[in-house]
């Protein structure tokens, strides 16, 4: 079993807290014998467990009834995987006093923009098992959904949040429904919030090639993690419940950065061996950096050859309204739609 030294010592030392960014089993054991306090799925990483480890859910698949086609049978392949790890993660969510313990899944990234479908998708995957965070992308439709679900006690997670606008929308409507929850005589849910940090570095690497605007990988990757620092800073600056959840991490250097923050951050498994591979380099050191200053240099050249960058990087630089057609929001969701959702349509 893989050892992670490096995330291990983060976890029981720093504010620092980590989850598996897969829901294959072999990766969770081996990350959980390693700090990691929790789960994140998607349709890509659904897909990835039931045809890497099928053995595990061969019976739960053949129980799906023949009447379940389409988009209804992917909603039932999604809860075999998620009610299987919730299972797996009981004892930890008992035992943390239902802190930690939890699994994510994911509604259908086609229905990003129609908010009564995402509510009602929302609502099953919340009975597939209590330790199970329902995920919401950051669309205008998305933001009034979280609010809802918290209200009704419900945890969760924003997901595709690609800029701070996004994050920070998301926070304040976990906010009111916490609030309203609370009116209602509800137990407040546990609730994180997703800066996709490699989304947003995916989106800023085409345009650069598109364009040719010459900015170096280290410039880009750089620009990604400030947003996240700078989102951190606000959101710990507020008083936010809800927790940043930094993911879709492209390199240790933007783990190491995040390190001494009080985040749930969501790391995948080959960005866990790269973490393993750059401190045996001797390139990560085990120190507390989310404090350092970011690299300006790079962030004045990003803003300056690539206005989008703005727009995630100004907490004020998108509206709600244009969440949904932000091109990093679009392209993290046809990502999950043609890598994940059409894919689980040929289980």
């Amino acid at each position: 079993m893989i050892k992670h030294e490096y995330l291990n010592w983060m976890a029981k030392n720093t504010p620092s807290q980590w989850c598996n960014d897969s829901a294959l089993m072999t990766e969770l054991d081996a990350a959980l014998a390693s700090g990691a306090i929790g789960c994140t799925s998607n349709p890509p990483l659904t897909y990835q467990a039931l045809t890497t480890e099928p053995e595990f859910y061969r019976e739960a698949v053949a129980a799906i009834p023949a009447t379940a086609t389409g988009d209804d049978r992917v909603v039932e392949l999604l809860g075999v995987v998620v009610r299987r790890v919730s299972l797996r993660l009981r004892d930890l969510y008992e035992m943390s006093g239902k802190q930690y313990g939890y699994i994510r899944s994911q509604v259908q990234p086609a229905i990003s923009g129609n908010g009564a479908a995402m509510h009602r998708m929302g609502l099953t995957i919340s009975t597939w098992g209590e330790n199970v965070m329902v995920k919401i992308p950051g669309t205008a439709s998305g933001i009034q959904v979280l609010e809802e679900l918290a209200a009704a006690g419900i945890p969760t997670t924003a997901t595709v949040c690609v800029s701070i606008s996004q994050i920070l929308a998301a926070a304040e409507a976990n906010e009111r429904g916490v609030k309203r929850a609370i009116a209602a005589g509800r137990t407040p849910a546990q609730s994180t919030a997703a800066l996709v940090m490699g989304r947003l570095q995916d989106y800023l690497v085409a345009i650069n090639q598109e364009r040719n605007a010459g900015l170096s990988a280290t410039d880009l990757e750089n620009a990604a993690l400030a947003v996240t620092k700078r989102c951190y800073s606000i959101m710990k600056e507020r008083g936010y419940s809800q927790l940043l959840m930094p993911a879709a991490f492209r390199s240790p250097h933007q783990v190491s950065g995040m390190v001494g923050a009080k985040v749930h951050m969501t790391i995948h498994p080959k960005i866990q061996e790269a973490v393993i591979k750059a401190e045996k380099e001797g390139c990560l050191q085990r120190r507390i950096a989310v404090d350092d200053p970011d690299d300006m240099d790079s962030v004045a050249r990003v803003a300056r050859a690539l206005p989008e960058f703005n727009l995630a990087f100004d907490p004020e630089g998108l509206k709600p309204q244009e969440f949904d057609t932000f091109g990093a929001t679009l392209m993290t969701l046809d990502g999950f739609d043609k890598t994940g959702w059409q894919k689980l349509y040929t289980l």
